[in-house]
């Protein structure tokens, strides 16, 4: 009975090690600090940048896990809720391995199971090479927790296969973790009595473990095989083992793996009948559990000691060290149950959490939806308010093709009537001269009566010549004069004909025939205009100038 209780205390205690160790957390945890959460939870409320608060989450569930569980898991939920947010399936992946761990210290290793496989597949999908080592390796830890040590077995050389197919420069990068795989999968041999395979692995883990320099790997590996031969009953070589242990843990200040290298020393003295240097081995061991608070190496090294006083023949010590043991086993066993009533309270807690998120996940969704409506509501509004624009658009379009259509109709009849009048004026201007020709042939009394005629027909002339223009040219440029006028107000009225006249880009000489003056009279009067127009000294053509009113 005490050798069975033996195996199965260092047994579990060296499988909580090393599954420690390939979670990528120390198996010496560091102290919880408060102050440091407090500092991640004001950034985490401070940020809204998604890598950040990822981040944050990650720290704060590693950080809370080394003192509240039940933190640690909502913060791991928090950030697969975030992740999942934005259909992050790696992070979600991370997360789920978070929440692995936590549930894995709690002791539900089916919970454990579940979250270590969802995240396996997600990695597998995406090829996560370090989330399907660190995933197969902590699928092994957790069988060989429940001593499905076969099972366990599979995994690790799953986990080393993987490892094996990677890149050269991936390997080099992870090669710590195929050290840890190699010391969990000589632990599981171990467990299932293959010495020879055990001896093999820890072998290879070692030579792994030297080649990148990793003392905390390298210790548990000498202690490992000085277990192993003391097991064999090779005891030279036990003896060197668990004193390079003992040596690099001095070092690097384990004093975890101290106290577990003393209590095997003292086994191996034991075994060769040392039994004063046994419990030399075993005080020590008990002096550095007493000092850290660990509970699982005080009650080993009781158990060593009791042995050895039976041993020496010293029954009151050994029932002394029999009832310290049973004391330890009996604290133990009531943090084993207050754990699992601890499990159940932050299950029940968590359940009522996660019922809560998928709440505010079926509200989000419901608000994303409202959102939706809202935007294809806005959508269609906006494609019937651009093709009612559009529609309107063409009929204004339409309609000002046809207004300019009809401008320029009106434009061409009154260039027409007014060439027409030019011409009637032509003609009159004609009869004129050929009367004032005939004139000078006549008595004095047909030349006043001829005079007379002459004079009337110039005077008609104008005067139907410019109420004609005016009434026309008004119909097809309502705006001009009114424009001319507010931008030249001391413009004189022979100058607003002038500039109308221009506006229908008539020439010097259809002017002249017009106004009846001479086409030198005619450029002079455009000089001034242009002048009165303020476009002296500028490239701006006179009549472009007037055609844009």
């Amino acid at each position: 009975m005490k050798s069975d209780f033996k195996s199965s205390s260092v047994i579990a205690l060296l499988c909580t090690m090393l599954f420690l160790l390939i979670s990528g957390i120390k198996a010496e945890a560091a102290p919880y600090n408060m102050t440091q959460e407090d500092s991640l939870v004001t950034q985490l409320k401070n940020t809204q940048e998604y890598n950040v608060k990822l981040d944050i989450l990650f720290k704060l569930s590693t950080l809370s896990r080394g003192k509240d569980y039940k933190k640690s898991l909502e913060y791991s939920n928090k950030g697969f809720t975030l992740a999942d947010s934005f259909d992050d399936d790696i992070n979600c992946a991370l997360f789920k391995l978070e929440s692995g761990l936590t549930t894995y210290f709690l002791g539900d290793y089916k919970e454990t199971m579940e979250l270590y496989f969802y995240a396996l597949r997600i990695f597998e999908r995406h090829n996560h090479s370090i989330g399907i080592i660190r995933t197969l390796s902590n699928l092994g830890a957790v069988y060989d927790r429940v001593e499905a040590y076969n099972k366990a077995i599979v995994y690790y050389n799953k986990c080393i296969a993987y490892f094996n197919e990677m890149p050269f420069d991936a390997k080099q990068e992870y090669l710590k973790y195929l050290s840890q795989v190699y010391n969990n999968l000589a632990s599981a041999y171990e467990k299932l009595n293959n010495n020879q395979e055990a001896n093999l692995y820890y072998k290879k883990a070692l030579d792994v473990g030297q080649s990148i320099d990793y003392p905390q790997i390298v210790g548990s590996i000498y202690n490992n095989l000085g277990k192993l031969e003391v097991k064999n009953q090779n005891y030279d070589s036990a003896k060197e083992y668990l004193s390079k242990a003992i040596n690099i843990r001095e070092e690097i200040n384990d004093t975890e793996g101290l106290a577990k290298s003393y209590y095997f020393l003292s086994d191996y003295y034991n075994k060769i009948n040392r039994i004063d240097s046994a419990e030399w081995a075993a005080l020590q061991s008990l002096k550095l559990a007493e000092d850290k608070g660990l509970l699982e190496s005080e009650q080993i090294a009781h158990m060593f000691l009791y042995e050895i006083y039976e041993k020496k023949d010293q029954p009151y010590k050994a029932l002394n060290e029999h009832k310290l043991y049973k004391q330890l086993s009996d604290s133990l066993l009531n943090e084993q149950r207050m754990s699992q009533i601890a499990q159940l309270q932050i299950s029940y807690e968590l359940d009522k959490v996660e019922e809560e998120a998928e709440m505010d996940k079926e509200r989000m969704k419901f608000s994303f939806f409202i959102v939706l409506v809202i935007l294809l509501a806005i959508l269609v509004v906006a494609i019937m308010g651009l093709i009612i624009y559009r529609k309107q658009k063409s009929k204004i379009k339409l309609e000002n093709k046809n207004l300019e259509l009809e401008i320029d109709t009106k434009n061409k009849e009154l260039t027409t009537n007014v060439m027409y009048l030019v011409q009637k004026n032509e003609l009159i201007n004609s009869v004129a001269k050929s009367l004032l020709t005939l004139k000078q042939n006549l008595g004095s009394e047909n030349q006043l009566m001829i005079q007379k005629i002459v004079q009337n027909l110039n005077a008609e002339s104008d005067g139907e010549l410019w109420n004609e223009f005016e009434y026309r040219f008004q119909m097809v440029h309502t705006e001009f004069y009114k424009k001319l006028r507010s931008l030249h107000s001391n413009i004189t009225p022979s100058e607003e004909r002038l500039a109308a006249l221009l506006r229908l880009n008539l020439s010097s000489k259809e002017i002249s025939t017009i106004t009846h003056q001479t086409i030198r009279s005619i450029e002079v009067a455009r000089g001034r205009l242009r002048k009165k127009l303020n476009l002296t000294g500028t490239d701006i053509n006179l009549v472009t100038y007037l055609a844009e009113l």
